[in-house]
């Protein structure tokens, strides 16, 4: 049985994963991680002590630090997901490839700056690392409520929408 009580078979393979970062949009990542069998929630990182042993608690309880570097390197997941703020994306990317992860996996923006995002690709062109950038907001319901209204024509010719989001 899987986590969330699905049937696994046996040939299945689990992939391993670790996720930094436990905020709302890393608790969203670890908790879709964990409630499918095809992984396994095997490590999750914060700075806040609270906020981590309240998501461990949620995830199966898995291992846990508050030094991400430590416990990714001791894990060695298949698959290294962050969300945590933009400024450390290049630091924790080198990272997930010294750890061994075949897959990245991290929230947009992909970089501070142009050179920084031209490091980012060299440096997953060069470990033959794969990497996601998550943009599942575009498919939430409020998205889509946005897009139908404007495509029924109800408000006119729409040029522009403008958003603005918090975090």
């Amino acid at each position: 049985m899987g986590q969330g009580g699905e049937v696994v078979s046996a040939a299945m393979k689990k992939y391993r994963v670790v996720v930094v970062g436990m905020g709302k949009r890393g608790m969203h990542h670890a908790s879709t991680f964990f409630k499918n069998p095809r992984f396994e929630v095997v490590g999750i990182c914060d700075i806040d002590q609270k906020r981590l042993d309240d998501a461990a608690a949620k995830l199966g309880h898995p291992r846990t630090s508050t030094d991400a570097r430590a416990l990714t390197l001791e894990l060695k997941p298949d698959l290294f997901c962050f969300c945590t703020l933009p400024n450390l994306r290049l630091p924790l990317i080198e990272l997930g490839i010294e750890s061994g992860a075949k897959l990245i996996a991290f929230e947009k923006p992909v970089a501070m700056t142009s050179n920084e995002g031209l490091k980012i690709k060299q440096a997953l062109e060069a470990s033959g690392v794969k990497a996601v950038v998550s943009h599942q907001h575009r498919y939430g319901e409020h998205y889509q409520k946005v897009k139908s209204i404007i495509a029924s024509g109800a408000i006119g010719q729409v040029y522009t929408v403008y958003g603005t989001a918090m975090g």
